[in-house]
Formats: C-alpha cells, sequence, structure tokens
C-alpha cells in the first residue's frame, strides 16, 4: 500500500493477533513528525473544543481511537498494528519523536532480536526521483525532518538529522554534501559536525536567524557561509536574485518566507519539491495545507504576507509543486498533477485559513515553561506550572492568542489558574513587603 509516498507493507495475519500496542503520552507537543513514518497507525487528534476558527471547514480524518492517548495529547492512534512489519514501523515512529511520548508495548508474538535492529535501518528512504527523507531526526533539533537531494557533484542536505558514521558514510556513497541549507534556526544544531566531515560543503541560511552565541534553539551559525535576506524574492543558494519570470524554470530557488522566524526559508526544488522547514505542512485531519499558528515565533500576519507571495507567483504561473516537505508536521504528496493553477488554490485555501487564526505569536519565555512541563513534569519548573495550572494544565503560560491550538483547552480552568497565579503573587508581595518593614523596624 502506498500513503503520502511511502510504502506501508499489508500482511495477512489477523487483526485478532497482538502485534503490540500504541499510546501517546500528554509529553507530545504536535511536532507530528511520527505520523509520517506510520501514517495508518498514527494521527492528528481533534480538539476538545473544535477551532471557531476553522470556519467550518471540513474534517477529512482520520479519527483516532479513543483511550489511544493522554488528555491533551496532540496525536493519536488511529488504529493498533496487525502484522510484523507494522509493529517495525510503529518502532520507528516512536524512535522518531523528539520527546520520547509514543508508548510501543511489545508483541506478544516472539520477534527475535535480530529481526528488530535499529529503528532506523531502512532508512535513509527515497521519496521520489532523487529525493530522499533521511530519518534518525536529531532530538536536539526538536525531531525535524529531514532530507537529501542526491546530485552530480554533491547533494543538498536539507535541515540536519542525528549525525553519524554510518549516516556519513550513506550520504559519501550519494555523492557527498555540497550544500547544506538551513530553513530557519531551530533546525541548526549539529551544522558544525557536517561542515567538518564535508569541508567542501557551505552552509545556507536566513541572514536574520543567525545565532551569534549559544541558545537553547540553535548553536552558534555566525560561520554559516552563505546568509540570505529575507526579502520576498526568489534566490539562488549563494544568493543570487532570479527574475520572478524565470523562476518556474529554475532547478533550484530558494524562497525566503520570514514569519515562523525572521529569517525562514524554503527550498523549491525542480518545480516539484518544496522544502518548508517549520513554516508550512500538511493537515490530513482538516484536507489542506497550514502553518503552525501555536509555533509562529516571530510574527503571524508577517508569516500570512509571506504566503500571500506563494499565492501570487502560483497565481502568475511561476510556481507549481506536488509534494510538500516540512520539518515539523506531516508531508504530502498531491494527487493532481502539480500545475500552477492547482498549486494556487491549494495556498489560496491556506491563506484564507490563516487569515481567520488570530494575529501575534508565542515568545520563547512561554514556550519554554510549556514544553518543560511536559517533557519532565517532575522537575521545578512542571511541578510549578501544573501546580497554578490545576485543571487547566501549561494553557495558562501560552499568550490568550495562542491557547486555543491546545487540545484541551478549557478557558474556564485556565482563567481560574491565572487568578491563582495572581493570588501566590500577591501573597508573595505581601510577604516580602512584611519582612522588610520588620527589618527595618529592627534597625
Amino acid at each position: 500500500m502506498i500513503k503520502n509516498g511511502l510504502s506501508m507493507t499489508s500482511s495477512p495475519e489477523s487483526a485478532d493477533e497482538d502485534w503490540g500496542r500504541l499510546y501517546i503520552s500528554r509529553k507530545c507537543i504536535g511536532a507530528a513528525n511520527c505520523r509520517n513514518f506510520a501514517p495508518d497507525l498514527l494521527g492528528e487528534v481533534a480538539p476538545d473544543h473544535d477551532l471557531v476558527n476553522n470556519g467550518g471547514a471540513h474534517v477529512a480524518g482520520p479519527l483516532v481511537l479513543q483511550g489511544s492517548h493522554d488528555k491533551g495529547a496532540f496525536t493519536g492512534v488511529v488504529r493498533q498494528p496487525r502484522s510484523k512489519e507494522e509493529y517495525l514501523t510503529a518502532r520507528t515512529a516512536a524512535a522518531a519523536c523528539p520527546l520520547a511520548a509514543i508508548r510501543l508495548e511489545k508483541a506478544a508474538e516472539d520477534i527475535p532480536a535480530a529481526e528488530l535492529g535499529d529503528p532506523w535501518r531502512e532508512w535513509p528512504r527515497r521519496l521520489e526521483d532523487n529525493v530522499w527523507a533521511l530519518g534518525n531526526s536529531a532530538r536536539r533539533n526538536i525531531g525535524a525532518l529531514t532530507y537529501f537531494i542526491e546530485l552530480p557533484g554533491g547533494g543538498i542536505l536539507v535541515d540536519l538529522p542525528t549525525p553519524s558514521e554510518k549516516l556519513f558514510r550513506w550520504l559519501e556513497a550519494h555523492g557527498g554534501v555540497r550544500w547544506m541549507f538551513l530553513t530557519h534556526r531551530d533546525h541548526v544544531q549539529h551544522h558544525a559536525e557536517f561542515a567538518v566531515r564535508f569541508p567542501e560543503s557551505r552552509r545556507v541560511m536566513g541572514a536574520a536567524d543567525v545565532n551569534m552565541r549559544p541558545r537553547s534553539w540553535g548553536d552558534v551559525t555566525d560561520a554559516v557561509e552563505v546568509k540570505l535576506g529575507n526579502a520576498l524574492i526568489p534566490m539562488t543558494l549563494d544568493g543570487t536574485p532570479i527574475p520572478q519570470e524565470a523562476l518556474a524554470d529554475s532547478e533550484l530557488a530558494v524562497l525566503p518566507q520570514p514569519g515562523h522566524t525572521p529569517g525562514s526559508l524554503c527550498l523549491l526544488y525542480n518545480g516539484r519539491f518544496l522544502f518548508t522547514g517549520d513554516h508550512l505542512h500538511y493537515s490530513h485531519r482538516l484536507g489542506h495545507i497550514v502553518a503552525p499558528r501555536l509555533q509562529c515565533w516571530d510574527d503571524w500576519d508577517r508569516q500570512c504576507d509571506s504566503v500571500s507571495q506563494l499565492a501570487a507567483w502560483a497565481e502568475a504561473g511561476r510556481l507549481h509543486f506536488q509534494w510538500l516537505l516540512p520539518g515539523h508536521g506531516e508531508w504530502h504528496r498531491f494527487d493532481a498533477d502539480g500545475t500552477s493553477s492547482v498549486t494556487a488554490n491549494e495556498l489560496n485555501n491556506t491563506l484564507e485559513w490563516m487569515r481567520r487564526q488570530p494575529s501575534g505569536h508565542v515568545p520563547m519565555r512561554n514556550w519554554v515553561p510549556f514544553v518543560m512541563s511536559r517533557m519532565n513534569p517532575r522537575s521545578r519548573l512542571g511541578r510549578f506550572v501544573l501546580a497554578v495550572g490545576g485543571e487547566g494544565g501549561e494553557a495558562w503560560v501560552l499568550p490568550r492568542a495562542s491557547r486555543q491550538y491546545l487540545i484541551d483547552y478549557n478557558p474556564a480552568t485556565t482563567d481560574a489558574a491565572i487568578r491563582r497565579l495572581y493570588a501566590v503573587a500577591a501573597v508573595g508581595l505581601a510577604t516580602v513587603s512584611l519582612l522588610i518593614w520588620l527589618a527595618v523596624r529592627m534597625l
């Protein structure tokens, strides 16, 4: 069976046989990478409250099984594995989760350890033509999906997987790396290790995303060889502008798309493959391309303007693609012929949806405690966030406009959490004031 461009093997084993059980914990933050590796088994959870900003959009599915995930998890189980092959596929999906949110119970069938092996042993995997999905995503890059375009004289590495001798040898066997295309500042971890192994390669990223000092979400990148501007004009990998009328015939075109981050970039290859980083991805539940409003770090209105430019190029017959290949989120191959009119229709539907969402962004000072409370709820930060949140969980740490994108958001419980925080702050302030007053009196 072929789904989203990847083959999943169906076997005649009975669905009643025990081939393992998947369960998604609350650690899930919606990276959605796992759904690409096991698309028949895992799917997007519909919000409890159903977003009003979807404008009544048709929900394409698939529906997930009740009881297959913790409350608040973004991914659930569509169905459980039915064969050894699907159990192995589930292992790969579990390995892809950067927060270890997927629990896979071992199948009752006795599968020899030699048949299990490395969850990534069948990766990299060819998507189509000379474009590969690499697998073995780097946890330091929050498990971002990564790709390789195999080309004579050296290929293009799109974002960075976990470095390993095995992967280095594979890349060398497939022509080596000529370019490292870093879509945005969140996916740059390990770039120095790849640069050492492939010293003739050149790294490309948006100048506005360059890190001058180490950060929790990105290594220092001031040594990157090519730093591109964020004007909405197509350009080559080395920054030479491409006339807009020549875009449709370009083998490779960098398309700056600021919004998710100030320096976000997309890469268009052969007019058929659009690599989007965290700018755009597909929602099989909604049935159309979306952008991650919950994970918008820079400016949502700016991101809308960027997508508007993509749609304008498509309407002018200058942009078309068949594959949408994100860093986070679900990838998708469109069944149509990939003409500009089809692409324009897809992008205009996306833009219409985006403009129904509220303006703003999520600062890192809000996002980090949200993620940390899910990753390690027993840490000091996690315990504090959850103690204040109560039944409302972590929603209170996010900006108000972003909370509705949480699966289990409840305004009443979140407002109660904020009142609780104010009460704690008031008591703390009063206590400090009293201690200061007593200290002054004792002088």
